[in-house]
């Protein structure tokens, strides 16, 4: 199983990829503003702070559970973003204030032209295991003094507790990124419990990341083992999936149950999708459930419905979801599993459960965001928490540090797929076949991921 290579601190939720390049495909939607006003740029500032910061104030939905003071967190950061000797430091201020929300589909980025070919994001490789930061190699000249208990130790990777005096969440990886060459301290903990600080020099060229990733032909793959069906859906995004609308999307998804619907079970694979639309996601749960199903649908009441759809697949549905399913991925799996259609199998997923908004800024910056509450009344809400599991098979630390994180992350996936199989009633022997259609699956995301390097 491949360990994957990211160009920032961090790789996240919602698009299956750093957020920051999944914000910067956002920007090139958005005309950016004029530049700033030399006389006085604390006009602009106040304007963007504002726009951000009354959107979530108007739409945000999770301040209670966060117990977050947004007003308090608005009396802190304001003063300190006007008073930002350029666009660099103020983008930093406003990233300290959406710290304050530990919500996986809060996302923000500043004006492209602050950042191209001016910023860059030290080079680290990362993951996160239970819900906590790792750096598991480090750029040459950028690694820490390691503590003489851990020097014969290759699998003590120290935690990133905060970022520039910031706990570690997803704004850590705007905290991180900055001018070409300048210096910024992490905290570090290692498992000893033993803290240090440690500095990090920023590249001297911009490694910004590509603006957009797209999974081309190999967004969505299918095989089978004996009559056991495999449905590899890495996104349930268009834009990431398929060049064409949304009805694309969904003719693909049912053309391949269609070429499945002699199986007599599916193993549903939505390790590492970040979700996407509704649009593209309910057509294709349609083809499983046998009534219709509705939803909630923002805070004003409103539902969605989802309808039977053929080819309805009539095989038993095991769906396999990991650390990395996010929004729309974890949900997908959610419904399966609230519809009796499916067993869920796998890690604790992100924690994302509600449909995102955006609120773009007057200075061509922009903020995502938690807006539309997509879990029923009396139904288990899992923002922050992740979906219920009938077979829960974590990634935990502590096999980290026995095995790396290479061999225990092939190891955990190999357990998920073998209780798969056993759901299913499929022989053991069936398990090699079916971790090699999901190796030639991943094997697809590396050759792509190069490409765009």
């Amino acid at each position: 199983m491949r360990t994957r290579s990211v160009d920032s601190l961090i790789d996240r939720l919602p698009s299956g990829r750093a957020a920051l390049a999944a914000s910067i495909a956002m920007l090139t939607l958005v005309v950016c503003a004029a530049a700033l006003p030399s006389d006085d740029p604390s006009a602009l500032y106040a304007e963007t702070f504002d726009t951000h910061w009354e959107r979530l104030r108007d739409d945000y939905p999770y301040f209670e559970f966060y117990g977050v003071d947004w007003e308090q967190e608005r009396a802190e950061h304001r003063p300190r973003a006007l008073a930002a000797a350029n666009p660099t430091e103020f983008a930093w201020e406003l990233a300290r204030l959406l710290s304050a929300l530990p919500d996986p589909h809060v996302s923000f980025m500043p004006p492209i032209e602050t950042m191209r070919g001016h910023w860059a994001i030290p080079d680290l490789k990362t993951a996160m295991i239970e819900r906590r930061a790792f750096v598991l190699s480090w750029a040459d000249g950028q690694r820490p003094p390691v503590p003489p208990t851990f020097a014969d130790d290759p699998y003590a990777y120290p935690e990133i507790v905060e970022v520039r005096g910031e706990a570690f969440n997803a704004m850590a990886q705007f905290l991180a990124a900055g001018p070409l060459g300048t210096t910024f301290d992490v905290r570090l903990r290692w498992p000893d419990g033993t803290e240090v600080v440690h500095t990090l020099r920023r590249p001297d060229e911009s490694n910004i990341p590509p603006p957009s990733k797209h999974f081309g032909e190999h967004w969505l793959v299918t095989g089978r083992v004996g009559d056991i069906g495999y449905m590899r859906v890495k996104t349930f995004s268009p834009d990431m999936g398929t060049l064409g609308p949304d009805g694309k999307m969904t003719t693909m998804l049912r053309a391949a149950l269609a070429e499945l619907a002699d199986t007599a079970g599916l193993v549903l694979d939505l390790q590492h999708n970040g979700g996407g639309v509704v649009a593209a996601s309910d057509p294709f749960l349609g083809n499983f459930i046998e009534r219709r199903l509705s939803y909630r649908w923002g805070n004003d009441g409103g539902t969605r419905v989802i309808r039977p759809r053929r080819p309805r697949y009539r095989g038993d549905v095991v769906a396999v979801v990991d650390e990395h399913s996010a929004s729309g991925g974890e949900w997908a799996a959610r419904i399966l599993r609230d519809a009796g259609r499916a067993v869920v199998v796998g890690g604790p997923t992100t924690g994302a459960e509600a449909a995102v908004e955006r609120s773009e800024g007057p200075d061509g910056s922009v903020v995502t965001f938690s807006a539309w509450p997509m879990v029923e009344p009396g139904r288990t809400p899992f923002q922050g928490t992740g979906i219920e599991l009938d077979h829960a098979l974590p990634l935990t630390i502590a096999d980290v540090q026995a095995h790396g994180f290479e061999q225990a992350e092939a190891r955990v996936r190999r357990a998920r797929f073998a209780q798969a199989l056993e759901v299913l009633g499929a022989p053991a022997d069936a398990l090699d076949a079916l971790v090699a259609l999901a190796d030639e699956a991943d094997s697809h995301d590396e050759q792509a991921e190069d490409g765009e390097r």
